[in-house]
């Protein structure tokens, strides 16, 4: 007992939650140590929850801020000399951008207060989502997004996490591919696949390019912080879904993931 309250007043006192516990043995202080274990264990647990947040909310924000400001900045120089189907141009690309950062914050703050599971799953279709996706990236960067879709079937999925993991497999295309490259989105059944033509991926990788941080080593030099994937994972892993990596048919690769058909006869939004 002086042991485990020795722990309980180390974490009080240092918030380590590493702490020295005794043996639990099958008497009662056991089943005291081995409850204190698992309180310490879910405490731990907690705080790489908000330590993934912090480091997602970075990763996440990142892209969006750095347009707006890009936009604001040449506003800014330009002032007075821009053409007005240019101004026009860059002021939707900050009404774009600022909308994205108020759904992300939105849903930051969800992940935040634990609050994820309140966006339900629902019949969502692929194609709009995908479709929102390449506009936003094609304003952004410039370069040709196209998307193709076969025999489509609406998917079970909470919408605003299904655009999330879309988002950041075309943006992961876009970082990845040369300038000027196409980025092509592939819809077919449940199954959405993105596919760029960079360096591709080591097949020894393609499981490990979904964990944090993770970084091949053909692409260490390519901006980016190896979180975009593993939100993906997630995000899917959270509606039942599984993600995939391989190489793309014309060289390259193609990232992406498949969701569970929704109900037989339900429509996008609804559930039968």
């Amino acid at each position: 007992m002086q042991r485990l309250a020795r722990a309980a007043e180390h974490i009080t006192t240092t918030r380590d939650l590493t702490p020295s516990l005794p043996a639990a043995g099958r008497d009662e202080v056991g089943r005291l140590t081995r409850a204190f274990e698992s309180m310490v264990g879910a405490l731990r647990h907690s705080r790489e929850q908000q330590q993934r947040l912090v480091q997602d909310a970075s990763h996440e924000l990142r892209t969006p801020l750095t347009s707006v400001r890009g936009c604001a900045e040449l506003l800014q120089r330009a002032r007075g000399r821009l053409a007005p189907e240019d101004e026009e141009q860059i002021l939707a690309t900050l009404v774009t951008e600022t909308v994205a950062l108020d759904e992300l914050v939105r849903e930051l703050v969800e992940l935040a207060t634990d609050q994820q599971t309140a966006e339900d799953p629902e019949p969502v279709d692929l194609p709009p989502a995908a479709e929102d996706s390449a506009r936003r990236f094609r304003r952004r960067t410039g370069r040709e997004i196209s998307v193709r879709a076969e025999e489509p079937v609406a998917v079970l999925a909470r919408p605003r996490a299904l655009q999330r993991c879309v988002d950041n497999l075309v943006g992961n295309a876009v970082r990845f591919s040369p300038d000027g490259a196409p980025v092509e989105v592939h819809i077919t059944g449940t199954r959405l696949a993105v596919r760029d033509h960079g360096p591709g991926i080591a097949p020894g990788d393609r499981q490990a390019v979904f964990e944090r941080f993770y970084r091949a080593a053909a692409t260490q030099s390519t901006p980016g912080s190896g979180l975009g994937l593993a939100i993906v994972h997630d995000l899917v892993a959270a509606d039942h879904g599984t993600v995939f990596a391989t190489a793309a048919p014309s060289g390259g690769a193609e990232v992406g993931f498949r969701l569970p058909p929704a109900p037989d006869g339900s429509r996008s939004g609804e559930l039968s």
